[in-house]
């Protein structure tokens, strides 16, 4: 899934770590970024290797935040993945559950588990200031 906070920093678009006042923390998962004056770092909770720099926010030609969501019968619903990938669509609106046939996961929250192709993705952008 796409969501979260992303910068575009010198033509490039990397994901965002951490924003701490003036600094800003990206992160990629390609190697060509060390010419870019990103560090590799490993850990024990990831197979592969991470690639990290910390840029001022004066440096960032845009800082934004995405998030995706999913038409479903011509509703709009959250739309997230499990670790194996299968897509699922959520809400809190038990009216709008029932409707749809979402069932009960947890407290206050309904989803149903989906294909690709039973939904139209939507992407929202919105500025970081």
């Amino acid at each position: 899934m796409i969501d979260g906070k992303y910068a575009d920093y010198q033509s490039e678009t990397y994901k965002v770590v951490e924003i701490n006042g003036n600094d800003v923390k990206l992160v990629t998962e390609d190697a060509h970024a060390l010419a870019n004056g990103f560090e590799a770092e490993t850990s024990k909770h990831t197979a592969h290797t991470l690639y990290y720099k910390h840029v001022p926010r004066e440096d960032i030609d845009e800082l934004y935040m995405l998030q995706q969501e999913a038409r479903y019968a011509g509703a709009v619903f959250d739309l997230y993945q499990d670790t194996e990938g299968q897509l699922y669509i959520g809400t809190a609106d038990q009216d709008k559950a029932s409707a749809y046939g979402l069932a009960q996961t947890v407290d206050q929250y309904y989803s149903k588990r989906i294909t690709d192709d039973e939904i139209e993705k939507i992407i929202n952008r919105s500025p970081i200031e």
